[in-house]
């Protein structure tokens, strides 16, 4: 039959369709490092991985290279492979991001500090269970939180710009030892910024956080 499939199989471009949910099954294998960097992606062994069609499969690599999820060589796709360099770059601008997010945050929306500690404590479930995936979605959860704290619609479309690769980012880092635990804690120490209602602690802690990432990478090449 080839590619044939009913019309609601294969349209991707309507919300809740089979390519909607596949675009988000394929990206939650690529930024739980299911599907690791650098793994070709062919149409058919994705085909039938997920039991569908060729034309689903081909549209949703096509708007996970517009993500920036996956790169393109001539007719075949592969994941992205972040290198230390691209990591430290994402970091510092989500650094600057998000220290403005948060500060913004504790200003604008100080209740919040209600939804990022139930945040976290599910994240402390999610660790328990050794749940990476719901881990990783809560963690996310944090961060866009307090962007849509903010207040700033243009500075949460650029943090949610980001979110795909932060993922992947978290993905690679979960496997350090201690990292959940280490997330936590940092996450809680933010809080506290909100629960004492100085956007300056809120932002330092954030600066940590994400400085964390970088520290655990090798310095550019030149560097002291």
């Amino acid at each position: 039959m080839g590619d044939s499939q009913p019309a609601a199989l294969s349209g991707s471009g309507q919300p809740g369709g089979l390519g909607q949910d596949l675009h988000a099954r394929m990206k939650a294998e690529i930024t739980s490092l299911r599907l690791a960097p650098g793994t070709p992606l062919q149409e058919v062994a994705l085909a039938q991985r997920f039991g569908v069609s060729r034309t689903p499969v081909r549209e949703t690599l096509q708007r996970l290279l517009r993500d920036g999820l996956v790169d393109r060589h001539g007719r075949f796709y592969r994941v992205i492979t972040l290198t230390d360099g691209e990591v430290r770059d994402l970091c510092e601008l989500r650094e600057a991001l998000e220290c403005m997010a948060v500060a913004l945050a504790v200003q604008r929306d100080p209740s919040a500090h209600e939804a990022l500690e139930a945040l976290i404590a599910r994240q402390e479930d999610a660790r328990a269970r050794n749940d990476l995936d719901a881990f990783n979605d809560l963690d996310g959860a944090f961060h866009l939180r307090i962007a849509e704290g903010a207040g700033n619609a243009a500075l949460r479309r650029q943090l949610e710009t980001l979110h795909d690769k932060v993922c992947l980012v978290r993905g690679m880092e979960q496997r350090r030892p201690h990292w959940l635990t280490r997330v936590i804690a940092e996450h809680r120490r933010i809080l506290s910024g909100f629960q004492r209602g100085d956007p300056e602690i809120a932002a330092a802690e954030m600066r940590y956080h994400i400085r964390s990432v970088v520290a655990l990478r090798p310095a550019p090449a030149g560097t002291a």
